[in-house]
């Protein structure tokens, strides 16, 4: 009889417990319905309950919900920089206007969607500088450059980014001719070189990138700004491409080397092109008389009469 009595009690406690269980777990769903409900509630405006309970509560969504109606830059600050869940953070830093935070978010948040949010919001340009130099993540990095104004910043991020698109970008908006010139001369990509040369006016620069440029549209962009009738004539003379001997030929104004092309030559065009130009007589003489093409030949003529 003592052992079904003892079994007994052993049963009722074992239901009690249980019972308490589901009770509390109710209860703490109900509390947390609850919460939501009332910061939900247009009448709740209370700054010093909304900040308690974004920087306490431990249910993420309802932090959200007191993020939402914060307007205390000293509590979205701190649930920007230290809240744990990437969502609390996000809704935080898209109310944040203190300058502090956003430039400490931008460097240091673990999400680089977060850190895009503080960059957009950024005008430090000390922090946008840092973070376009240092930002391991492209997207950030290229946001921060579209509002950096600062040559210093801009040149080292031309000069130095492992992004191609980057260096384009920074270069658009590069002033200096020091480092349009060391992009123009050094760099891997030829679209990159060919940006900072429509914006170079160094001839000693040009002059190097006509001659040397591996890309012929690049040395071609090159010769197109080019006055120095020195190079000018070097690269009439010696460039393989003959569209680039034929653009430097149009530049050219020095008839020792505009005879020289117009006799020996191998591209019609390019000879045609230093014909059109020489106006020594026995050069025009020796073409109308020798080159290989009767259009030519005819034009030499002409410049004869």
């Amino acid at each position: 009889m003592m052992k079904r009595s003892i079994k007994l009690i052993l049963i009722i406690l074992s239901l009690t417990a249980c019972s308490a269980v589901k009770h509390e777990k109710v209860t703490s769903q109900t509390i947390t319905i609850e919460r939501g409900s009332l910061l939900k509630s247009e009448n709740f405006q209370s700054q010093s309950t909304l900040s308690s309970v974004a920087l306490n509560d431990k249910d993420s969504e309802i932090r959200k919900l007191a993020v939402e109606k914060l307007t205390l830059q000293s509590t979205l600050s701190s649930v920007a920089l230290n809240d744990k869940d990437a969502e609390v953070r996000e809704s935080a830093v898209r109310k944040l206007t203190l300058q502090s935070s956003l430039s400490a978010i931008a460097m240091n948040d673990t999400d680089s969607e977060i850190r895009k949010l503080a960059v957009e919001k950024l005008t430090i340009q000390s922090t946008l500088s840092s973070v376009a130099l240092n930002d391991k993540d492209t997207e950030v990095r290229e946001l921060a450059v579209r509002k950096l104004t600062l040559q210093s910043s801009l040149s080292a991020i031309a000069m130095s980014d492992t992004d191609s698109e980057i260096r384009k970008l920074v270069v658009e908006k590069l002033t200096l001719q020091s480092t349009l010139s060391s992009v123009a001369l050094n760099d891997k990509d030829a679209e990159v070189r060919a940006l900072a040369i429509r914006k170079l006016t160094l001839q000693s620069s040009l002059s190097a990138i006509a001659l040397n440029d591996k890309d012929s549209e690049v040395r071609k962009l090159a010769v197109e700004k080019l006055t120095l009738q020195s190079t000018l004539s070097s690269v009439a003379l010696n460039d393989k491409d003959a569209e680039v001997r034929a653009l430097a030929v149009r530049k050219l104004t020095l008839q020792s080397t505009l005879s020289d092309v117009a006799l020996n030559d191998s591209d019609r065009e390019v000879r045609k092109s230093a014909v059109d130009k020489v106006t020594i007589p026995s050069i025009l003489t020796s073409v109308a008389l020798n080159d290989e093409d009767a259009e030519i030949r005819k034009l030499a003529l002409k410049r004869l009469e």
